[in-house]
């Protein structure tokens, strides 16, 4: 089992650090730390509702699924100790049906890969490309899952690492494809509440499907990753499975994170990053670099202009990257930049960028 390749980038520049050398993340996030008063939890001692506490999932309901028809007669939501948390119990239920061949939508958050191999199931990938803007293929998809006998297909939008939102007709295509070959649909949306094109979502879609899971996180929409909080949303029969592999695992979900979150609802407000966005972009269209303009999250994946010295010239100069590779082996050239940081951060960044020609 590999160390995860995101969080090893941030170790090991918190030893540069430590040593007081010069060292920033091009890949990674840096959030301004929050400040929580007068929280009175009497009861973080006692063990919650299995699923979640109402005031969450409710909560949870209004934030995220705002783009599905809801029917909470056949469907349920869950609250997890993480998306990660999530997306492990989903992957075991699932494989638990002796169903082995799993696939993802390049490029592909790397924790998929690894969460898929903890579950002893092995990983196909289904690629994209820039020169097409990330669109799928739907032809070629149905023909994938139908010749590798996929049991489960797994799509991030808003895209991580390339900002690729998927509009609703696109979503309903995908769900069309998975029901025909009887293949589980898992739609991460962990970034859905940061978008800049919000006219993607022309129709509210269906969320009533036996092979439909959604699943989103407070963590990353909020920037609360410390307290690990995430959603499935699924049929009810899906749910009982999901939620007896998270007790198993997990415990409850934490009472202490949700009640911070459902009696701290100014919390719930997700920053206007667009700006920060426009900033890294403009940089890069000046350099002529080739990438994706994000329709949301606060990542993009540009490809790499310098490919004979940007490595060297941005270790030298303390930026350390996350390489296209590890969002799958056919975007070598390519690296994540993540646009979300302090405004002083970002521009320090790009002013060593454009000095040393690191683009």
């Amino acid at each position: 089992m590999r160390k995860s390749v995101t969080l090893s980038l941030q170790e090991n520049i918190d030893k540069m650090l430590y040593k007081k050398k010069f060292a920033i993340s091009l890949s990674n996030p840096s959030f301004n730390p929050k400040e929580l008063k007068k929280i009175n939890i009497k009861d973080f001692n006692i063990q919650g509702n299995l699923s979640g506490h109402s005031k969450l999932i409710s909560l949870a309901e209004q934030k995220f699924l705002k783009n599905w028809k809801i029917n909470n007669k056949k469907n349920q939501t869950l609250i997890t100790n993480g998306a990660k948390a999530g997306l492990y119990c989903i992957f075991k239920a699932i494989a638990g049906e002796n169903k082995k061949n799993f696939a993802i939508i390049n490029p592909n958050w790397p924790t998929y890969v690894d969460l898929i191999h903890l579950c002893n199931c092995k990983s196909l990938f289904f690629d994209t490309k820039l020169k097409n803007n990330y669109d799928i293929n739907f032809q070629e998809l149905n023909k994938f899952l139908s010749t590798n006998k996929i049991a489960l297909l797994v799509l991030s939008s808003p895209n991580n690492p390339c900002g690729k939102v998927y509009d609703s007709q696109t979503i309903i295509n995908l769900i069309k494809i998975c029901n025909k070959n009887k293949c589980y649909l898992v739609i991460d949306e962990s970034f859905s509440s940061h978008l800049f094109n919000k006219k993607l979502f022309n129709k509210k879609i269906q969320s009533n499907n036996d092979f439909l899971i959604i699943v989103n996180s407070f963590s990353k929409n909020f920037h609360l990753q410390g307290l690990r909080l995430g959603i499935i949303h699924a049929s009810k029969k899906l749910i009982d499975l999901f939620t007896n592999i998270h007790i198993a695992v997990n415990g409850a979900p934490n009472t202490v994170s949700q009640y911070i979150v459902y009696s701290k609802k100014e919390l719930l407000t997700a920053p206007d990053i667009k700006n920060k966005m426009l900033y890294v972009t403009n940089f890069l269209k000046s350099k002529n670099v080739d990438f994706y303009l994000p329709d949301g999250s606060f990542y993009l994946f540009p490809k790499i202009k310098n490919n004979k010295n940007f490595t060297k010239l941005a270790n030298k100069n303390g930026l350390f990257f996350l390489g296209g590779k590890e969002f799958g082996s056919s975007y070598k050239g390519f690296y994540r930049f993540c646009f979300e940081k302090n405004e002083q951060e970002l521009k320090k960044i790009i002013k060593i960028m454009d000095k040393y020609e690191i683009y």
